[in-house]
């Protein structure tokens, strides 16, 4: 150990008494300078503004745009310059003789110039040390562990960058030709990621393969074995190779025992990386403060309960706008996907089956037939048309027209399936909270909401304004209750009684006519047995409404809401959530709006068997009821003072009671609008209304739906410097810091050339 020491030592003196060193600190301090104040001058500009900044952690040193980043994407062209001498000097001066003819060995010759390297290596750290501790100032509640994740992979990195470079230089005796194919190795090992991805196991060999990305985990929060073992893989194999080169110079072999060792080291690295990469051999340490890269609780529990194999069958329709995250391309980037979940199910299996149908949406009306389409897709996208299943075929095994043929998996667990759909936002993915749900209504029975039909109620199947298909029913949207672990169905109202046993809420929107006396009675007898239910009421239908709500204690009330303003419409309402409604869970603030789009106002009886506490009230001395028959587009309607009074008026009640050993939940509204596709799509106003909706139907799941995947807030959402304190630091790390080590390094090199 004393003699790699000595050789590491000395070969750090050649590397000083030489400017590339001093020049390539220079160049990545001024670089992690630039970048760094440059990342912390543009929050602190947007904190400056008004803007609500929050983890800056992650956002300054993280993701691709993050300082971590952008050091990564550079790394690359600095250690080539350091190794280009490390072996080649030796070749080209005759030394190397010199040490063949030694008591060293050729092992302690290259351990010793790599140890220098990785000192070196320890110096950028150190650099990367003073940016930590400028972020430290910089940013409130810095995640440390984070941080410090990043630069373990950056670190790894370089000395795998040293070992190809130590490796390439003992090749040649001309230090250029030795960066440049050391640049050129580095270009080859990114590269490969991109051979075979058409190509079953190629694929898998060709990735692990490729350094691409290889410190994207550390750098983004999650320190994993399978990359920290690939990088001493590397640097084993490497010195390996370089350990053998320096060994062909003493013995005289031939070519093809040559050959064989080189063959035999590289075979035993590719069969030990993919055996450590499989998720059973796979472990991690989350380094964020708040595991965001890891499971929520919730849904580790979920798993824990899974007793079975689960299975997960993608069907890629080649034809449908999400074809090409299917394609044999992209299968390596599309199970990267389920990463959080294999970690904690290893043995989860992903299988894929292509096909083409039609997707029953206006991109089917071309002249083309569909195996035409089918084939011009397969050829874009790389999928073998030949594989590709014809729809009699699919439809053989499955049949995925009530998917409207899209891309669609199915979670499979014992004797029951469910789906897992792709969405239509920039996520695109199910996260956790779809997949947790999958999950869970396979293990448990999915929460059912029913929609009452038969009066030309709000339809949760179509997609104008006044319909409700966002919200309950719409197969590629994320917020959508069937993409978040319940069942819709409609129930018609002759049928209640038969089907109102295993609903878990029975909704009533808007109906079109009146219900008569039967009808009324069918209803009654659902509530009367426990049945939870939600009513949401319209101006002018008081009448059909108010004989149901007698028996719970309350009635809506004559005429509409209007609400002063001068932007929206007299009968927009932005309405809020009450301080008596967080006994029930829902989490809003009092600044929260909740639109409602014509509404009437709810009063209670003085007598009720239940429990009534007002959910939404209108806005204090904006709001008055008017009576009476008007068209706001007509007529011009103001507030009358003196005829008119402005009000507190509640427009959504929770009532409860104990019925049978369970709490029985009611929900009324004055306003159908607010679960409609217009009012959720709403782009003139902020409102919550989404939220508000999810959170009501999970009150009325016992909590069961949607799983709860949320994670505290961060606590790192300020920049803690002034403008003039970011300058001085900008100052520092682009003048006082390189000069001095400038200063330093001149300083070593005339007194070494007086001497």
């Amino acid at each position: 150990m004393k003699k790699i020491y000595k050789i590491a030592k000395l070969e750090l003196s050649i590397l000083f008494y030489s400017p590339i060193a001093w020049i390539v600190l220079i160049i990545f301090i001024v670089q992690c300078g630039v970048t760094f104040t440059g990342l912390i001058d543009v929050r602190e500009t947007s904190q400056q503004l008004g803007q609500n900044l929050k983890g800056l952690t992650v956002d300054v040193f993280g993701g691709n745009q993050g300082f971590f980043a952008a050091v990564q994407n550079k790394l690359y062209l600095y250690i080539p310059l350091l190794t280009m001498g490390l072996m080649s000097r030796e070749i080209s001066s005759g030394s190397i003789k010199l040490l063949y003819s030694s008591p060293i060995t050729n092992q302690k010759i290259i351990f010793g110039k790599f140890l220098a390297m990785m000192l070196y290596g320890l110096l950028l750290v150190i650099i990367l040390g003073s940016i930590v501790a400028a972020g430290l100032i910089s940013i409130e509640s810095l995640d440390v562990k984070f941080v410090l994740g990043g630069v373990l992979g950056l670190y790894l990195l370089i000395c795998a960058y040293s070992a190809i470079g130590l490796f390439m230089s003992s090749l040649t005796s001309y230090q250029v030709v030795a960066a440049i194919s050391t640049l050129a190795v580095l270009a080859a090992l990114n590269f490969v990621g991109n051979i075979g991805q058409s190509i079953d196991y190629v694929r898998d060999i060709t990735y692990w393969i490729s350094i691409t990305g290889r410190a994207d985990n550390f750098i983004n929060g999650l320190i994993s074995s399978k990359d920290v073992i690939y990088f001493l893989l590397v640097i084993g194999l490497f010195l390996a190779l370089t350990i053998t080169r320096l060994n062909s110079g003493r013995v005289s072999r031939s070519g093809i025992i040559k050959t064989g060792k080189y063959a035999t080291f590289v075979i035993a690295v590719l069969l030990i990386g993919y055996i450590s990469s499989l998720p059973a051999f796979d472990g991690y340490y989350d380094t964020t403060r708040f595991k965001d890269r890891t499971l929520t609780e919730n849904s580790q529990e979920l798993i824990k309960r899974l007793d079975k194999p689960v299975s997960i069958d993608t069907y890629v329709n080649v034809i449908n706008s999400f074809s090409h995250l299917g394609s044999p391309k992209f299968r390596i980037f599309d199970l990267n996907k389920f990463n959080q979940y294999t970690r904690f199910l290893p043995d989860l299996d992903i299988k894929y089956t292509t096909y083409y149908d039609s997707t029953l949406n206006a991109r089917d009306n071309t002249p083309m037939t569909l195996p035409e389409r089918a084939k011009r897709s397969a050829t874009a996208y790389g999928f073998d048309y030949d594989k590709i299943l014809s729809p009699e075929e699919l439809r053989a095994n499955v049949d995925l027209r009530h998917e409207e043929n899209m891309f669609v998996r199915k979670v499979r667990y014992g004797n029951k399936e469910t789906s897992l759909r792709m969405f239509y936002d920039m996520l695109t993915y199910p996260g956790e909270a779809e997949i947790s749900a999958a999950l869970k209504r396979l293990i448990t029975s999915p929460a059912v909401v029913g929609v009452l039909t038969g009066k030309d109620e709000r339809d949760i199947n179509k997609t104008g304004d006044k319909g409700y298909k966002d919200i309950f029913n719409s197969l590629n949207s994320r917020g959508s209750l069937i993409n978040q672990g319940f069942d819709v169905v409609e129930v018609k109202i002759n049928s209640l009684s038969q089907s109102s046993t295993n609903l878990t809420v029975l909704v009533i929107a808007d109906p079109f006519g009146i219900y008569s006396e039967e009808e009324i009675s069918k209803i009654n007898t659902y509530i009367d047995n426990g049945g939870n239910l939600i009513i949401a009421g319209e101006p002018g239908k008081q009448d059909n409404f108010n004989p149901l709500l007698h028996q719970l204690g309350l009635a809506y009330t004559g005429g509409t809401l209007l609400q002063e303003s001068e932007d929206y419409e007299l009968d927009l309402l932005q309405t809020h959530i009450t301080e008596e409604a967080t006994s029930l869970d829902f989490n809003l603030s009092a600044k929260d709006i909740i639109s409602f789009s014509g509404a009437v106002g709810i009063s209670v009886n003085e007598s009720s068997q239940f429990d009534i506490i007002p959910v939404i009230t209108t806005e204090e001395d904006k709001v008055w009821n008017k009576e009476g028959e008007f068209d706001l587009e007509t007529d011009e309607i103001k507030f009358g003072k003196g005829l008119d009074t402005k009000t507190i008026v509640p427009v959504g009640m929770a009532l409860t009671r104990k019925h049978s050993e369970k709490q029985q939940k009611i929900m009324v509204f004055g306003d159908a609008d607010f679960m409609s596709n217009g009012e959720l799509g709403r782009f003139n106003l902020r409102t919550e209304n989404y939220k508000f909706i999810i959170q009501m139907f999970k009150w009325f799941s016992g909590n069961e739906y949607p799983i709860d995947t949320s994670r505290p807030d961060p606590i790192d959402n300020r920049i803690l410097l002034s403008r003039s304190q970011i300058s001085w630091m900008e100052t520092f790390f682009l003048g006082l810091f390189p000069v001095s080590i400038a200063l330093s390094g001149a300083f070593l090199l005339i007194r070494r050339k007086r001497k």
